[in-house]
């Protein structure tokens, strides 16, 4: 009891607001990066690594290698696909038998695992190079003084086991990415020693990690700033650095942007954002927004972005998690039932009919976009989905009609008895009409007269 009453609990560094001399706060960062910084940027996919762990159960190997071809063809290269096991006898025959179909069938992506600076996490990462001879390991210790505090781990006793077994790991020929548990709540002067062990120890790359998901952008480009300053100052200013975030408090994708504006390489990111507790940075924001950027800057676009919703389906459907009835490419993204809506859609689609009647594709083809994308940011045909209509109580006829011609019919059958009877049974009801309620409205309007 006397021990705990005289133990100095340490403060953790607040990247947002902790005042350093050897970083200052900046007073204002880019809100977004450069054409030529995303240009260069690459995600990282944490899917059946981190995700796995925010799920109830492990996906069958037949399903993560599936998913592999998946993000193999929309363009993914990087994946950390395990971590050190320990006594789990079956996890470490699933990453393993991963690893051996990866080699035979995905040779386009690299994988990663992670190990902790042990004996038995070394051994067992060795194994997993000699099933995958391209494997890398990113090769980490929590950093923050509340981590060390409860570890019973000094700043020395850190850095002298990154040290040693970063340098082991290279030496039995694995590339090595150097990674802090906690970095954003590390200061700068640990940061930097770490730094410096990590690089002169030998590691290709750097990961810097919001375990915890409680920076904000300004912090995250502090962060990244003063880490990439550190690797210049060290004369290695092509050593990679990657950022790994969480979305605890709503900021993910943020910090995302301001690391690459900052001078990170690689971001790493999860489908539909799962994983521990609130869950990793998300691919789908991440790729829509560096995809968005590209595209302006009349840059190649690093993704098949027209398999993205496919991609993310699969993912969902693989840990059991539902789809999220709003957000990011969420079930709603490209639905409506306003009146207003529709009718803009509507109008855009008829403008769409005289182009193709004038037989000029070019405009029929622009006009079609307008239509997907005059109430909606993100284009449902460039993700690989489609437009979806309903009928409310807040909608009007341009409803029924559109959601008549989404559903393959000529809005001119309606009669105004159909479309009026829609209506007035979603006023009635207080809500959207079902798609059965609507296909049993529909079936009146093509059905014989006097059926």
């Amino acid at each position: 009891m006397q021990g705990i009453r005289n133990l100095e609990i340490p403060v953790n560094f607040n990247w947002n607001s902790d005042e350093s001399p050897l970083s200052p706060l900046p007073q204002h960062i880019p809100v977004e990066p450069v054409a030529e910084q995303v240009a260069r940027a690459q995600i990282l996919s944490e899917c059946l690594r981190d995700g796995l762990q925010g799920i109830v159960g492990y996906p069958s190997l037949d399903d993560m290698m599936q998913y592999l071809h998946l993000l193999d063809d929309f363009g993914v290269r990087c994946a950390t696909v395990g971590i050190y096991p320990g006594n789990a006898d079956r996890l470490d025959r699933m990453m393993k038998a991963l690893l051996g179909r990866m080699r035979e069938e995905l040779p386009g992506i690299v994988p990663s695992v992670l190990s902790m600076c042990t004996e038995e996490a070394l051994k067992w990462t060795v194994e997993c190079k000699e099933i995958h001879p391209a494997l890398e390991s990113v090769v980490f210790m929590g950093s923050a003084p509340s981590r060390r505090l409860v570890q019973g781990w000094d700043l020395d006793f850190v850095l002298n086991r990154m040290e040693t077994f970063i340098k082991k790991t290279v030496e039995m020929g694995i590339p090595v990415i150097a990674g802090t548990e906690h970095t954003t709540q590390t200061s700068p002067e640990d940061l930097r020693a770490i730094t410096r062990t990590q690089v002169e120890s030998g590691a290709y790359a750097v990961a810097l990690a919001d375990t915890i998901g409680v920076i904000r952008p300004l912090g995250t480009h502090r962060l990244v700033r003063f880490v990439r300053d550190e690797l210049d100052a060290l004369g290695v200013p092509d050593l990679l650095v990657d950022w790994h975030g969480h979305r605890d408090t709503g900021n993910a994708l943020g910090n995302a942007m301001a690391a690459v504006a900052a001078g990170a390489d690689r971001v790493h990111v999860v489908s539909r954002g799962v994983g521990e507790r609130s869950g990793n940075a998300s691919l789908e924001e991440v790729v829509l927004n560096l995809a968005a950027i590209q595209a302006e800057n009349a840059l190649p676009v690093s993704w098949d972005m027209p398999k993205l919703l496919r991609l993310i389906t699969f993912y969902q459907g693989m840990v059991d998690v539902e789809t999220p009835e709003h957000g990011v490419l969420g079930k709603r993204y490209s639905h409506t039932s306003s009146g207003i809506h529709s009718d803009a859609i509507l109008k855009a689609r008829h403008l769409a009919d005289l182009a193709r009647a004038a037989k000029d594709a070019e405009r029929e083809a622009r006009l079609l976009e307008m239509s997907r994308t005059v109430y909606s940011a993100v284009d449902p045909a460039s993700v690989g989905g489609t437009p979806s209509v309903a009928v409310s109580p807040w909608s009007g006829q341009s409803s029924v009609k559109l959601a008549y011609m989404l559903a393959g019919h000529d809005p001119a059958e309606l009669t105004p008895e159909t479309v009026e009877g829609l209506l007035t049974r979603a006023n009635e009801l207080g809500r959207e009409l079902t798609p059965q309620e609507l296909e049993e409205g529909f079936a009146r309007a093509h059905a014989p007269h006097g059926a």
